[in-house]
C-alpha cells in the first residue's frame, strides 16, 4: 500500500471514529448504556481472574521463608538404575526408579504483587517433576530419561499463563530445579525459599557424595 492510500484509508477510518464518539455525546444514553455495559463487562473480566487466581492457588503450597518441602533417599539397584523416594511435607511419599547419576527435582513457584500482596497471599510453590541425570554429556543426549511428574496439571494453567501473557500482579518464576548424586542409602533435604530450591545432604552417604562431586 503507498503512502497516498494508506493516508487516506488511515484519514477515513479516524473520521469515522470521530464521527461514532460525537453521536454518543449527541445522544446522551447511548453514551451511559455504553458505559454502564463496559463497566459491567470489565467487572466480569476482574472476577473471571480473581476466580482463576484462586482456583490456581488451591493447586499450591503456601511459601513463607526457608522451609523443607520433600526428602530424597536413594538406594543402589544396578548401574546407573536407583530407586529414589521422594517424600513431600503434607503428602504421600513418590517411589520411582530412575535412570543416571544424579537426581533433578523441579518447582513452580508463583508470588503475588501488587492487591493480591497487600491482602497477604503468600508466594506459593508446586513440586513439578522428578528426574534421573547422567553426567556425561553423551549419555544425556542419546540414554533414555526418567521423568516422573509430581503434581496434576490446573486449567487454567496461571503459571504458564504468566510465562506467555505476563499477567498483572502474578509473577510465575521460571526455571527453578535442584540436583544432586546419587549414592547408595543418601538422605538430601529439598529446601526452598520465593527464589528457588536448595538441596541440603542429612547424613554421611550424602555428604560424601556431594564432597566427591564437588572435586
Amino acid at each position: 500500500m503507498s503512502h497516498e492510500l494508506a493516508t487516506i484509508v488511515l484519514a477515513a477510518c479516524g473520521g469515522l471514529l470521530v464521527i461514532v464518539g460525537l453521536l454518543f455525546f449527541l445522544r446522551p444514553r447511548w453514551l451511559l448504556g455504553w458505559l454502564k455495559g463496559m463497566a459491567v463487562f470489565g467487572l466480569m473480566l476482574l472476577g473471571a481472574y480473581v476466580l482463576i487466581i484462586a482456583i490456581n492457588i488451591a493447586g499450591y503450597q503456601s511459601l513463607e521463608g526457608m522451609q523443607t518441602v520433600a526428602t530424597i533417599s536413594t538406594q543402589r539397584q544396578g548401574d546407573q538404575l536407583w530407586r529414589v523416594t521422594l517424600e513431600p511435607q503434607n503428602n504421600a511419599p513418590y517411589v520411582e526408579t530412575l535412570r543416571g547419576d544424579q537426581w533433578q527435582v523441579d518447582a513452580r513457584i508463583i508470588r503475588f504483587s501488587g492487591p493480591l500482596r497487600w491482602v497477604g497471599i503468600a508466594p506459593g510453590y508446586r513440586l513439578e517433576r522428578l528426574g534421573g541425570r547422567y553426567t556425561s554429556l553423551e549419555q544425556e543426549r542419546a540414554q533414555p530419561r526418567s521423568v516422573v511428574g509430581l503434581g496434576e496439571a490446573t486449567w487454567p494453567d496461571l503459571w504458564a499463563l504468566d510465562q506467555e501473557f505476563n499477567l498483572p500482579f502474578i509473577e510465575g518464576v521460571y526455571g527453578n530445579a535442584t540436583f544432586m548424586p546419587m549414592r547408595d542409602g543418601a538422605l538430601f533435604d529439598v529446601r526452598l525459599s520465593s527464589s528457588g530450591l536448595v538441596a541440603v545432604p542429612v547424613n554421611e552417604q550424602a555428604r560424601e557424595a556431594v564432597q566427591e562431586w564437588n572435586q
